[in-house]
This record gives C-alpha cells, structure tokens and sequence, in this order.
C-alpha cells in the first residue's frame, strides 16, 4: 500500500504551485490577506480569529479555508485573496502519510501544500477523499471542512492557577481547562469572536477550590440562571468534581453553552454581576 504513495520532505511554498482539482468542485470566496503575507497560486489557505486569510501551517488558532487561486504579495497591506473550494491534490506526508484506509476521514496541514495523518495542532485540511501515487485529494469543500474541523479530538489542558485564554487557543475550539486550584480560581475568555470555543472542568470537590470565569469588557456569558451581565463572570460553587462546560460564541458579544451539555450545569454554572 505504502508504494501507492508520494513522500516528500515538508517545504513551505515560495513559489506558485499547480495544485490539481476535480472538476465541477470549486467554489469561490473572496478574503482579507493577513498583514505582509504573500499567497502563492495553489496552496492550502487558513484563516485567524480575525478572518485575514494566511498560508497554512501546522500553527494553532488556524483554520482551513480552502486553496489559493492566484499569486498576492500584501507585503503593502490591504489586497485581498481569491479562495477556492472544492476537492484537490496535495502532497502526502513521508512523516504521517496517510493510507488509502483514511479515505473519509480528516487529514491535517503539515505545511501550505503537504497533507498528513497527524499534526501537531491538528488543523484539519478536509476529508480524504482518495490517495494514490501522485498525492492525496483533499475534500476542501464547506461541508467537509466542517466535518473535518467537527472530528478533531479534544485537547486536556491542566491548570492550577488563574488562567487566561488567548485568542488563537478558543478560535482553535478543542481544549477545555482542568481546574484545580487551593482558592478561587479564575479563566478568563478573550474578548469573543463568532466560532470560538473553550471547555472548563472543576475537577475537585474540595470546599473553596471554585471555579470562575469571567468574561472581556463587553462579553456575556450564559449560566444556569440566566445570562451574566456584560463584562461578568459565572461561578462553580459545587463542591463535586464537574463535567466538562463547553462555552462557544455565537457572535462577537455572546457565550453560549453547547453540547454535550453537563449533566450538573443547573447545580454548578450560576452568574455572577457583582
């Protein structure tokens, strides 16, 4: 199986790429080049939590869009890029090639034209669609990237002191936060930006280790109760290991709590205005 495939050494593009598609895929999206990047014709594009499209990396907080059109250097700022959408060629992986048994599964950036069946971070490319000698197609379409972006396991990050989560880890979407600190212990979310996505977890039942988090200038956060007031937090007061409180903005203002919802969220999560 293995001869099917196309290893080569990871290498970031520096130049324009033919990149294959199959026909009667490709749907186009217009977007915001990030600051000084260049985009090269026929590499994979991502985007930031403030939606300026980049040339892919293995890189956490980014997410794939698609494949670049055509050449733009924004060494000068403010060019837009063409972006396409559809089913392409990448190249395979010699570091975590992926099999033709991964077709209909996720596969991950290892750089800007290098596809894998693991990374780092984790930034879903697309669903294989086939592998063969000459690289592996990639389903960038919307509903695949959705999928892939949907399949990518969760990430336990442990912490013991006051915490705050930046931008890139909430738009990344899949880490949620062990909790365990000898007082009150607080997370705080970056100001919201529609997509992002944080999980919270007391994992003690000792008296006084409590849980908050506190939302940015302007931000409400949902709880049991209702809906914290802007800029204020929710509480755990429970003194019980939790389950795990995923929080998602639903727009640049609001935290929803989405599923699996916590079986003791009426119990543990209540707002907080004072």
């Amino acid at each position: 199986m293995k001869s099917l495939m196309l290893h080569m050494a990871a290498t970031a593009l520096a130049a324009n790429r033919s990149t294959p598609s199959l026909a009667g895929t490709d749907l186009v999206a217009n977007l915001t080049v990030y600051n000084a990047e260049i985009m090269y014709a026929g590499g994979i594009a991502a985007v930031d939590y403030t939606d300026e499209v980049q040339m892919a990396a293995d890189t956490a907080g980014l997410r794939v869009v698609g494949r670049v059109k055509e050449y733009v250097d924004n060494t000068a700022d403010g060019k837009s890029a063409t972006v396409e959408r559809g089913i392409f060629r990448f190249t395979n992986s010699s570091t975590y090639p992926i099999p033709r048994s991964n077709i209909g599964m996720p596969c991950y950036v290892e750089d800007d034209n290098i596809v894998a069946g693991f990374s780092t971070n984790l930034v879903s490319a697309g669903l294989v669609h086939d592998v063969d000698s000459t690289g592996v197609w990639v389903d960038m379409r919307p509903s695949a990237l959705a999928m892939a972006w949907a399949l990518r396991p969760v990430k336990r990050v442990s912490k013991t002191d006051d915490y705050t989560v930046t931008a890139a880890i909430a738009f990344e979407g899949r880490s949620y936060f062990d909790c365990d600190k000898a007082s009150i212990m607080e997370i705080t979310l970056p100001t919201a930006v529609g997509g992002m996505k944080v999980g919270v977890k007391r994992i003690s039942a000792t008296a006084a280790h409590d849980v908050t988090i506190q939302a940015a200038t302007g931000d409400t956060i949902e709880a049991s109760d209702a809906t914290c007031a802007a800029g204020k937090q929710i509480d755990n007061t429970y003194d019980a290991v939790g389950h795990i409180l995923w929080l998602q903005a639903m727009d640049d203002t609001a935290w929803k709590v989405v599923p699996p919802f916590p079986p003791d969220f009426a119990l543990a999560w209540v707002k907080n205005d004072a």
